[in-house]
């Protein structure tokens, strides 16, 4: 709520524009535009989904509420109509009571999962959520000793630290959605929401309202594994702060000495090898391994789809 008022505050007593807002807050433009022009402060009025008020259902509702939270991650198709929960209900926890119930709970508390995640504003990072960005660093050839820029693309979680990094030789549209096919493979799933910057390879337009027109080939991957993209304010990679750290860290440790490359294939192994022994490091905040805090952002990855996305022409 604080945060809330911080906007509303910039616009009203300090006249600073919904851009100037966007800068200093580093929320979307949507999301400062929902506070700062809201009018109506009272509680939402959302229905009713308290267990005392489902007398029949009630010790059953934490189930139900279970199999909603995890459809969020699984294929739209592969989600439990209300008729599923019912004759799970019924066959696998003795439910005796009539449909009409199950499916008056399951409809309100649908309405109130989406009305909550509307204009999501996170005070802290959400499970899951990632961030993304490229690096430059230097490599030497073992065939010839000759010294060579490449790019090492990292996906972040903020909520964990954890970090997965993979090296192309450039970071053109290509590189950057093989990077994260990879990663996606590599860590068993996908982040439900990932934030970026500008990049031409994903954004290739920016509107004057904020909104931004994305390439045919970034779009057709984010529609293939169903995860949702931010975009910085232009100028501002300070809002995916924990994924610029992680690409300085990533160049000071995996990339110290200059690495000897036989192969980029070999040498992403060898990568992935080290994310893998660098999440046992201590969390900078919490004094526990990275390793088990990225357990609690693992389980809320989305399922990899079917068919894995075909991205070199």
């Amino acid at each position: 709520m604080a945060q809330i008022k911080y906007i509303k505050d910039l616009y009203e007593n300090e006249e600073a524009s919904l851009r100037e807002i966007c800068r200093i807050t580093g929320h979307s433009f949507e999301t400062v535009r929902k506070y700062a022009y809201q009018e109506n402060w009272s509680e939402d009025n959302l229905p009713d989904i308290e267990p005392q008020s489902y007398p029949v259902l009630q010790d059953f509702i934490p189930i139900i509420d279970k199999w909603l939270e995890e459809d969020r991650k699984a294929p739209r198709k592969q989600r439990h109509t209300v008729m599923r929960i019912y004759h799970r209900l019924c066959d696998e926890h003795g439910f005796t009571g009539c449909y009409s119930t199950v499916k008056k709970y399951v409809r309100k508390k649908k309405y109130v999962m989406k009305t909550l995640s509307a204009g999501y504003l996170p005070l802290e990072h959400p499970k899951g959520w990632g961030q993304v960005d490229f690096g430059l660093a230097e490599g030497e050839w073992a065939a010839t000793g000759e010294r060579f820029p490449f790019y090492a693309l990292t996906i972040s979680f903020p909520g964990s630290n954890n970090g997965v990094t993979q090296a192309f030789p450039s970071q053109n549209q290509e590189c950057l959605l093989e990077g994260m096919k990879r990663i996606f493979e590599h860590i068993g799933g996908v982040p439900p929401r990932l934030r970026f910057d500008n990049m031409t390879t994903a954004v290739a337009q920016v509107l004057k309202d904020g909104e931004r027109v994305l390439t045919e080939g970034f779009t057709r991957f984010m529609l293939h594994y169903r995860f949702q993209a931010d975009f910085c304010n232009p100028a501002s990679g300070n809002e995916k702060g924990n994924v610029e750290n992680k690409v300085g860290y990533s160049r000071r440790n995996a990339f110290v000495p200059v690495p000897v490359i036989t192969s980029f294939e070999e040498f992403n192994e060898q990568l992935l090898e080290w994310c893998e022994k660098d999440a046992d490091r201590l969390h900078y905040k919490h004094k526990v391994p990275i390793r088990e805090l990225w357990e609690e952002d693992k389980a809320a990855l989305l399922e990899l789809p079917q068919y894995p996305f075909s991205v070199f022409r």
